[in-house]
């Protein structure tokens, strides 16, 4: 007796498969996209710890910025405190994250200064934005903003 399985055996097992990976790929799909959101918010926070930590370092002012129109962030030493543009660091978020701000502050040829930190470390506490809302087109969002003690970014516990 020759043991096998038989034809519908084998549809049963294949329609099973698909209804667990029709349920599964959306959920994972989601997944990936929250992680390239905090992956990004993530990366904004790093870039101004990397202005308050040049700041000391060089001791020149550090203004960190952001072009919500394009896209791109950095970190860039104040102009006559440090020669060329070594400390200088551009980044662009990922292709289906943009900036979404509340409430455009004032900007400069689309430049908007986020943070500028002094010599000593600390941040100026007149200049900046409270918060800096990233979001992905999928409508999630993350938002890095100052601390309480206005001392630095943090990002922020969404409510769900």
């Amino acid at each position: 007796m020759t043991r096998g399985f038989t034809l519908v055996e084998l549809i049963l097992v294949m329609v099973i498969l698909t209804v667990v990976m029709a349920i599964a790929v959306p959920s994972i799909a989601r997944s990936f996209r929250q992680r390239n959101l905090e992956q990004e918010a993530a990366r904004l926070l790093a870039v101004t710890e990397y202005g308050r930590d040049e700041a000391v370092s060089e001791g020149a002012p550090m203004s960190v910025w952001i072009e919500p129109e394009r896209g791109v962030f950095g970190v860039d030493a104040e102009p006559g405190f440090v020669p060329g543009d070594v400390r200088r660091k551009h980044y662009a978020l990922g292709g289906d994250i943009h900036f979404d701000l509340e409430k455009t502050p004032d900007a400069r040829d689309g430049r908007v200064e986020a943070a500028r930190f002094a010599p000593d470390g600390n941040m100026d506490a007149d200049g900046g934005v409270d918060s800096i809302r990233i979001a992905n087109r999928w409508n999630s969002t993350m938002t890095v903003a100052r601390t309480q003690d206005g001392l630095g970014y943090e990002i922020a516990k969404e409510a769900k």
